[in-house]
């Protein structure tokens, strides 16, 4: 049967909806789109269920807008459609269900988000067909966000195994969609302290992209390795990140070459990951080889650039600063303190005068300069440093670390010390 004139009309304008809707102009895709469903309502009647799917979308381009609200309602008009056209189990009405518990979530209402992917959930697991992996994968996904952010860590294991099983029983291991599964069940397992147990199944994953077709496009890898390293980064093993970033480095100038943009990328992870263990030069050498890649692909004058050369003229300076304390501590060994103390003094003024708040660094400096003090007898400014020094410990590790606890100590010793000289 050949589309009507008035089908063909409707068709063009979805067209141009869903072009501004691709492009960020919402505002206009929500014009033309308003004009299909009048037309939909005028000609169709307002039960007719293109009508719902046309709510549903406008529903989607309020969610872009963040009108979670007018969102909601538009849903639920479609919703109250569906279910006296379709009953209560088909499929159109699980999306359904799926797009007002994503609004949900955008109102960070989880439990009611929860609601809503359980009923789509359930009437996806009654169709005798099996739905495309990616959908089943993506209603879990948002499942698991809902759970996971009103603390229900362990149910939401259970629903992504549970998910897990089904892939594997329909699809066997060496499917995309089990890579996605066990990189969500890992980050969960990592939420809940299990690191060793989150690994093995990010190295689980990275062994089945490799079988994959096509396993040797990074890709899917990279996407692997790099939740592993983001996992032992945020649990502050930053030996093992750069250990996995560093893998996935070499394995990448292999595949793509020195001056691949994701090169950078992971230059960027390890300089970041080389900061944090105070392996300045080596951390100094990953931003200057993103620099390189940066300049070359998007020039000099672009802002990600000029970031990068920020942030290693950073720690630069704080090389420098470091190479100051090493200094005034070999001065010290050779029995002179006065100097010492004044590299120390130059290292902290670097400190002050191009860091944002207090460094940890900065506390170590002044316990040196603390001790120095003490032993010429100068006590009271031994305590004046030793104070900077507890109160620098106490803004950036916390009063329950276990540095801050013995600077503390210490500090109430001096004062102890200070107390009984002027009896």
């Amino acid at each position: 049967m050949e589309p009507s004139e008035q089908d063909l009309i409707l068709e063009e304008l979805v067209g141009k909806s869903y072009a501004y809707y691709e492009q960020g102009d919402y505002q206009k895709a929500k014009d033309i789109i308003q004009e299909v469903l009048e037309i939909q309502t005028r000609e169709l009647g307002e039960d007719h269920l293109s009508v719902s799917l046309t709510l549903n979308y406008i529903g989607d381009i309020l969610l872009k807008e963040g009108k979670s609200d007018e969102s909601i309602e538009h849903y639920n008009r479609a919703l109250e459609m569906q279910l006296k056209k379709l009953g209560e189990n088909d499929v159109r009405i699980a999306n359904t269900y799926q797009n007002i518990g994503e609004a949900f979530l955008h109102q960070e209402n989880c439990k009611k988000a929860e609601e809503m992917f359980r009923k789509a959930l359930h009437i996806i697991n009654l169709q005798t067909s099996s739905p495309e992996p990616f959908i089943l994968t993506r209603l879990n996904q948002h499942l698991v966000l809902a759970l996971k952010r009103q603390g229900k860590v362990s149910d939401a294991i259970k629903t992504e195994k549970a998910s897990l099983a089904k892939l594997l029983e329909q699809h066997g291991e060496d499917h995309a969609e089990v890579v996605f599964a066990y990189i969500c069940i890992a980050q969960l397992l990592a939420d809940q302290n299990r690191l060793d147990d989150a690994c093995q199944l990010l190295d689980k994953s990275a062994e089945i992209c490799a079988r994959l077709p096509g396993g040797d496009d990074l890709g899917m890898f990279a996407g692997t390795l790099e939740s592993k390293a983001s996992l032992l980064e945020a649990h502050g093993n930053f030996e093992g990140a750069t250990e996995v970033l560093t893998k996935l480095l070499g394995m990448q100038e292999e595949k793509l070459g020195e001056m691949d943009p994701a090169i950078a990328g992971t230059c960027e992870k390890l300089a970041l990951a080389y900061n944090r263990q105070d392996m300045l030069e080596d951390a100094i050498e990953a931003y200057a080889k993103a620099i390189n890649i940066h300049k070359r692909v998007s020039g000099d004058d672009h802002p990600h650039t000029e970031q990068l050369m920020v942030a290693r003229q950073l720690l630069l300076l704080k090389k420098n600063a470091n190479d100051l304390i090493d200094q005034g501590l070999a001065m010290y060994v050779q029995g002179d303190p006065e100097n010492a103390v004044q590299l120390f003094q130059e290292s902290l003024d670097i400190y002050n005068e191009r860091f944002s708040g207090p460094h940890s660094n900065m506390a170590t400096i002044y316990e040196y300069i603390s001790d120095i003090r003490v032993e010429q007898g100068l006590l009271e400014d031994g305590i004046a440093a030793s104070a900077e020094a507890l109160k620098i410990r106490r803004r950036t590790l916390g009063d329950d670390h276990v540095d801050t606890k013995g600077r503390m100590q210490a500090h109430r010793a001096l004062l102890k010390r200070l107390l009984e000289s002027r009896r």
